[in-house]
């Protein structure tokens, strides 16, 4: 990759960890700054190599490219919470200053469920402070800069170096890496498929409409809702 393309990838890893820990509404700040800064990058990187123009421009059939995979992801991550880890408040207890804390005797795959309960329910509300229409537009926001960073600069940067295959399980797994900067496993574990998902419509249409749709629909159905299922119990 070109020392730009270097660059861009070490801000996008930066910029999870930073959100993270600054959390509240500065978290949705830092996100709309630092990925905005990233896919100015990329954006420029893109038009360097006369990509830009079809890298963004919307064709036939994109949204429903975009949606039914969204919707598709949206429903087995909501299987699996709502099968594995709702049913879950039962392997809790008060203590008596009214905190839950896990049973002692919850072991195996229960208490690994406990375990991915518990971190995703901190990532929930780490991004808790802005709500309603604000948080809706930050999220739309958001996944659109994020997906003309990562996949239209460093999937495609890697592409360009290491082959269109491995260009992109390169830019998913750095994508899921990233969000261990967070200090919590949750968001790595479900931005693996989300970015092997996203990258793969990247690189087999050409262009980031499906991908940003997608991204943007996912996101909404899960963190813009109180419905969420990661807050059904």
């Amino acid at each position: 990759m070109t020392p730009p393309r270097w660059f861009l990838l070490a801000l996008c890893a930066l910029v999870p960890a930073i959100a993270w820990r600054l959390g509240g509404p500065s978290l949705w700040y830092a996100h709309v700054l630092g990925y905005g800064a990233a896919a100015a990058l990329a954006a420029w990187a893109l038009a360097q190599d006369d990509q830009l123009k079809a890298a963004l421009k919307p064709r036939s059939g994109d949204p429903s490219l975009g949606l039914l995979p969204a919707l598709v992801l949206f429903g087995l991550v909501s299987f699996f919470v709502t099968r594995a880890l709702a049913p879950l408040p039962e392997l809790r207890v008060y203590t008596p200053d009214g905190a839950w804390v896990g049973r002692a005797n919850a072991h195996g795959l229960q208490a690994a469920a406990e375990w991915l309960r518990a971190h995703a329910l901190a990532a929930m509300g780490r991004g808790a402070a802005i709500q309603g229409g604000a948080r809706v537009a930050f999220v739309l926001a958001i996944a659109a800069l994020e997906e003309l960073a990562w996949r239209g600069g460093v999937q495609q940067g890697l592409s360009e170096r290491f082959g269109s295959t491995r260009g992109w399980l390169l830019a998913s797994g750095l994508y899921a890496v990233a969000q261990l900067g967070t200090l919590n496993p949750a968001p790595a574990l479900l931005a693996l498929p989300c970015g092997l998902l996203w990258g793969a419509m990247y690189r087999y249409r050409g262009g980031l409409a499906p991908s940003i749709l997608s991204h943007a629909i996912f996101s909404w159905a899960l963190f813009a809702h109180n419905s969420s299922p990661f807050l059904l119990r």
